[in-house]
C-alpha cells in the first residue's frame, strides 16, 4: 500500500491551530462540571458534551498519526506537533483507554444495537476530569517552543474569567512540572485569576 501524502504545517500554523485545542480542553473542563453541577435537563446535553470532547483531546494527545483519507492525511491537530521528534509521551489516558473510549464509539458517536455499558456521569466525570487535566499539564510541561509556550498561556488567558466557576478548573496540579520557574504563567492559577472558564 502507498504511503499516504503527508499534511505538512509550519511553525506559524501550528502556533495559530493553539487556539482550537485551549477551546477544546476548556470546553471540556466546563462540560465536565456542569454535568456534576447541573440541573436536569440541561445537564445531560452536557454529559454529552464532555464525552465528545473526551473523544477529541483523546485523539489530539494520543494519536501518532493523522487520519488518511483518499491517500491523503488530513489536517487533525496532534499534541506531537507541539513536541520535539521522537519525544516520549508523558501523560495516559488509562480509565478512558479501558472503560469507555470503545464503548462510546458506539453510545455516543452511533445509534446501535451494542449499546451496553451504563454511564453513571456521578461515578465517571469525577475521575475523568481528573484524568484528561493530568493529560493536559503533562503534555504542556513536555513543550520546549517558547512561541508555543506564549501562546498557550495567552489563550488561556483570554479565555478564563468569562464564567464563574471553581478556580481548581484552571490551577496546576500539586507539585506538577508545569509550575516550575521554566514556565511563564503563575504556579497556581492561570493569569493571576481567582475563577474562570477558558471555553468561548
Amino acid at each position: 500500500m502507498a504511503k499516504p501524502h503527508p499534511f505538512l504545517t509550519n511553525h506559524t500554523q501550528r502556533i495559530q491551530a493553539i487556539t482550537h485545542v485551549v477551546y477544546e480542553y476548556g470546553n471540556l473542563m466546563v462540560a465536565g462540571y456542569y454535568s456534576i453541577h447541573g440541573a436536569a435537563p440541561w445537564r445531560t446535553n452536557c454529559d454529552d458534551a464532555f464525552l465528545l470532547g473526551c473523544r477529541k483531546l483523546d485523539d489530539f494527545f494520543m494519536k501518532d498519526k493523522r487520519s488518511v483519507k483518499g491517500g491523503q492525511e488530513l489536517d487533525d491537530i496532534l499534541a506531537s506537533d507541539r513536541l520535539p521528534p521522537n519525544t516520549t509521551r508523558r501523560w495516559k489516558l488509562p480509565i478512558w483507554t479501558s472503560e469507555w473510549r470503545d464503548p462510546m464509539n458506539k453510545q455516543l458517536a452511533h445509534i446501535a444495537y451494542s449499546r451496553g455499558k451504563e454511564w453513571d456521569h456521578t461515578i465517571w466525570v469525577p475521575k475523568l476530569v481528573d484524568e484528561f487535566r493530568k493529560a493536559w499539564w503533562d503534555f504542556y510541561g513536555s513543550i520546549i517552543d517558547a512561541d508555543y509556550i506564549e501562546e498557550f498561556d495567552k489563550q488561556r488567558k483570554q479565555r478564563s474569567g468569562r464564567i464563574n466557576l471553581r478556580k481548581w478548573l484552571l490551577v496546576f496540579p500539586r507539585g506538577h512540572p508545569a509550575c516550575g520557574p521554566s514556565r511563564r504563567g503563575p504556579s497556581h492559577a492561570v493569569a493571576g485569576t481567582e475563577s474562570g472558564n477558558m471555553a468561548e
